[in-house]
């Protein structure tokens, strides 16, 4: 009971109170001629603070988590925790398929000032069910944060289903599931205990209005980098449904289109390549139209 109250106050500290709808960016990650370019992450964060935004993860997939290094990773997130200087709930991405780097990182990610943590299903080496409540389990019990868990088969090619919800049911400071592209049918089919017990997220803009409607709680948001709103703000004038040639995994076209409405650098890393010519026309053609 000590340990359930303690955590109470401590998740009072995030943006994860109330009903929602929460509004969270997964940001993209700039890059400079020598490294990140640490001045348009500040604007960009000082930007997602302005219009009220509720949270921000910094470097996930969206972020190019693969391509960065442990030093640029700890400055993207030192640079984030003191621009949004507590305005918004900075939610560091730390999961891999590995156990002890998972924690490793996510004690870094306290250290540093992070609020939560945003949690990958362990990709790659395909874990049992077992294997994956299990790892949950162990960096639970190793942080003071509250825990998001990012559950898309799509990238991670395991789907438990709603086994993985009811396997973690018990763990506090797991307080909510974010839930990929393809997913609704998914949400919509929870028992409701699973449905009441976490905050549930979608990381798929496309079906952001179904999902609100079904008892959603928010969205993690790539398209939020482009003109971020909150989600219920009449002023949301970028969604799935504006941009609809906009892949919402595509970092490198959600680049040229942050670029459009203001100076952003569009380079990406290796394995990312930058958009092809007559891709990026086609592109800049749908955002004039758009914007």
């Amino acid at each position: 009971m000590q340990r359930l109250i303690w955590f109470q106050r401590k998740i009072t500290m995030t943006c994860f109170q109330g009903p929602g709808p929460f509004a969270i960016t997964a940001m993209l990650t700039p890059f400079s001629a020598t490294g990140i370019d640490v001045a348009v992450f500040e604007t960009e964060v000082g930007r997602q603070v302005a219009v009220g935004i509720d949270g921000i993860v910094v470097h996930d997939v969206i972020g190019e988590s693969c391509a960065l290094e442990h030093r640029e990773q700890d400055l993207l997130l030192r640079t984030a925790v003191r621009c949004a200087d507590s305005q918004l709930t900075v939610i560091a991405a730390t999961g891999s398929n590995c156990t002890a780097k998972t924690i490793e990182r996510s004690l870094r990610a306290q250290e540093l000032g992070a609020k939560a943590l945003l949690l990958t299903v362990p990709y790659y080496t395909k874990p049992t069910l077992k294997g994956v409540t299990d790892h949950f389990r162990q960096i639970e019990a190793a942080v003071r944060l509250p825990i998001l868990i990012d559950d898309d088969p799509s990238r991670t090619a395991r789907d438990f289903g709603e086994e993985l919800l009811v396997g973690l049911a018990d763990l506090a400071r797991v307080v909510g599931i974010c839930h990929g592209p393809a997913r609704l049918a998914h949400f919509a089919n929870l028992k409701t205990s699973l449905r009441t017990r976490f905050k549930h997220l979608s990381r798929d803009d496309h079906s952001l209005a179904p999902f609100l409607a079904l008892g959603g709680s928010g969205v993690i948001s790539a398209l939020n980098n482009i003109r971020p709103a909150p989600v219920t703000s009449p002023n949301r004038s970028v969604d799935a449904r504006s941009t609809p040639q906009l892949d919402t995994c595509d970092v490198a076209g959600l680049k040229v289109a942050v670029s459009l409405d203001r100076p952003f650098p569009t380079d990406v890393r290796l394995p990312l390549v930058p958009l092809e010519r007559d891709e990026e026309i086609v592109l800049r053609g749908v955002c004039a139209e758009t914007f």
